[in-house]
């Protein structure tokens, strides 16, 4: 029975490694990224919006922080991603975006940036575009454990940016060795900005004298902190809502993704969200 057991278990560890995997580099699983905009019910004020107002500081800024409420929201909706029969409208569409705002205002107490960001408007509509790019996935009775954490979230929705060229990137990095995805592994810039909110004296670096892939551009770094939902994967296994419950010598070393948990600490510097914006008329560039 033991031996049975030990068996379906790694079973099940192998199976979270595959899906974790499949769902990095897989993101075109329905094809709405070739919908227009309008079919999606996704016009709105930020569509129609060519040039921003305010400085270019508080932008970068309120896209970082509207990245980090999807983040939090994506990770607060994990019962019911995960859920076999339940509605999941709320998932997609303008739906999902009302409840991101909602989580923005009550993360940061202030309201939702103003429709005159376009960056924000691009990345309310590529936020969509994830999400209907999983549809299939979400809604899939015969899942039990989707694999659709904030961090595939964050993967697929820096992806999107990457291929279109709207002056914008956005990822979530962490110093090397402390990244899962080498694909969101630091570069120099980042190292930098992740050993100054280490140091704990700032929660945000802001550069404007500096160059992308041959650019000008302005570029930002948003500590994240660690929390009770990060160490969920990230902290003890003691942390880890599978072993409750269970004797100390059954615990999972591993996270319900397959990784093994780090270690980390509450409030400890759990990684940045690093946004570059390109300077220029339209900040659109191309890539040599």
């Amino acid at each position: 029975m033991a031996l049975k057991t030990e068996m379906k278990e790694i079973f099940t560890m192998k199976y979270r490694e595959i899906i974790f995997v499949f769902l990095i580099f897989y993101t075109g699983i329905s094809k709405a990224d070739t919908t227009n905009i309008k079919d999606l019910n996704l016009a709105n004020d930020y569509s129609q919006v060519d040039l921003y107002t305010g400085t270019s500081e508080k932008s970068i800024t309120e896209i970082a922080k509207v990245y980090q409420a999807s983040l939090v929201y994506i990770f607060d909706k994990q019962l019911l991603i995960n859920n076999q029969k339940k509605n999941k409208s709320e998932l997609f569409g303008q739906p999902f975006i009302d409840n991101v705002k909602l989580t923005y205002k009550g993360m940061f107490n202030q309201s939702f940036p103003q429709s005159t960001n376009r960056h924000v408007g691009n990345l309310l509509t590529l936020m969509m575009l994830v999400m209907e790019d999983n549809r299939t996935l979400l809604l899939d009775d015969g899942i039990n454990f989707k694999g659709f954490i904030p961090a595939i979230f964050a993967f697929q929705l820096s992806q999107k940016f990457k291929e279109r060229g709207f002056g914008l990137n956005i990822k979530f990095t962490n110093f090397e060795e402390r990244v899962r995805n080498k694909l969101n592994s630091p570069d120099y810039w980042e190292e930098g900005a992740l050993a100054k909110l280490k140091d704990g004296r700032v929660d945000e670096v802001f550069d404007e004298g500096v160059s992308f892939k041959g650019q000008d551009a302005y570029r930002y770094m948003r500590a994240v902190k660690m929390s009770p939902m990060c160490l969920n994967c990230h902290g003890i296994p003691q942390d880890n809502p599978a072993n409750k419950g269970v004797r100390k010598e059954q615990w999972h070393l591993k996270d319900k993704t397959g990784f093994i948990m780090e270690g980390w600490t509450l409030n400890e510097l759990g990684g940045g969200i690093s946004v570059v914006l390109y300077k220029g008329k339209h900040n659109v560039y191309r890539e040599k």
